[in-house]
């Protein structure tokens, strides 16, 4: 995967008319020369921010930089009908996590491609066992973990803007789902199910644009994985108390707003207690049970996170001068000088 990056890489830099000399890319990308050259020879790794100063120099796709996927019309140059911001922001986020791996040299597991033959919703049940068997049937007390174990790829959350909530990235090599930092686990959940359902139904290689079938199925996966429909039939919502729906939240994993539309996406009555979702999902917990606050749960979703093994690498590689720990500290958002 190295040399392939670094091929695109010349690949690129030919391809510009007139083509810019290394002492030029270097300055222009913020690169030491010598940094540019010894990677262009393979004799070192472009680190992620390199890469990522490289596909906008270049004015090429990060996407393709780093996997060797052309868009859907067979082109290099990002391009989108969303604005260009966003999907840089979008594409570097999601390419970080890919070029750490690939600095320490390190793979995954690849998630098997669901049959189109099979529903969302017999998925989800497949998943809930396997997830389940990874870290019991309370898995979304870490979900992050669950799914890790479970599949053997990469979760990591981010301290990135607004520009998603969660991705999903597949390509030869490594497979992966980056979470938006955020306090709301509830929401965390169900984002991150979600994309493991966009894995499940497609390999998911384009760092920005989705399909849209496969993601209606795979919001469909996550609300049956979430809020399995057999459950929530059994419950009888028109006697729930308040206590009671903070109880079923909870357990869940999901917010009061998921919960609302899932009773409706099934026809089921919403019943009395259900006037308090609109007082949003962390103040009906709190109000019932102060303590929640302090379940590691509450915080899962609020911190930087990367896999432990993607992690050990990093600091084994750092201590060996292979890496300077610029990929390590930006997926910990934390000032290299402390690292």
């Amino acid at each position: 995967m190295t040399d392939r990056i670094r091929f695109r890489v010349r690949d690129a830099m030919h391809s510009r008319h007139p083509g810019p000399t290394q002492a030029k890319m270097a300055k222009d990308t913020g690169m030491n020369k010598d940094a540019l050259s010894r990677a262009l020879n393979g004799q070192r790794n472009f680190s992620a921010t390199e890469l990522a100063a490289l596909a906008k120099t270049l004015k090429v796709s990060l996407s393709w930089l780093i996997t060797g996927d052309p868009g859907p019309d067979g082109s290099t140059t990002p391009h989108s009908v969303e604005s260009p911001g966003r999907i840089d922001r979008l594409a570097q986020a999601m390419a970080f996590p890919a070029g750490a791996y690939r600095e320490v040299g390190l793979s995954t597991s690849a998630v098997t491609s669901i049959g189109d033959g099979i529903s969302a919703e017999h998925a989800a049940r497949m998943v809930a066992r396997k997830l389940s068997t990874a870290l019991g049937p309370r898995f979304v007390d870490d979900l992050a973990g669950a799914v890790e174990g479970a599949f053997g790829i990469g979760v990591f959350v981010v301290a990135e803007g607004p520009a998603f909530d969660a991705r999903a990235m597949s390509d030869a090599n490594v497979t992966y789902i980056v979470v938006r930092a955020t306090g709301a686990w509830y929401q965390a959940n169900l984002v991150l199910a979600r994309e493991l359902g966009e894995l499940l139904a497609e390999r998911h290689t384009d760092l920005a644009v989705r399909g849209h079938a496969a993601e209606l199925w795979a919001r469909r996966f996550a609300m049956e994985l979430l809020l399995p429909e057999a459950r929530l039939r059994s419950i009888d919502f028109n006697r729930q108390t308040p206590r009671e729906l903070a109880t079923f939240l909870w357990d869940a994993g999901v917010s009061a707003k998921a919960l609302a539309r899932r009773l409706s996406s099934l026809g089921i009555h919403r019943g009395p207690a259900m006037v308090h979702a609109d007082e949003g999902t962390l103040q009906l917990l709190v109000w019932q049970d102060p303590d929640c606050l302090s379940h590691r749960r509450a915080g899962a979703f609020r911190a930087p996170r990367i896999p432990a093994d993607l992690y050990a690498a990093h600091l084994t590689a750092m201590r060996q001068g292979l890496v300077d720990g610029t990929s390590l500290a930006w997926m910990l958002d934390t000032p290299l000088t402390e690292l």
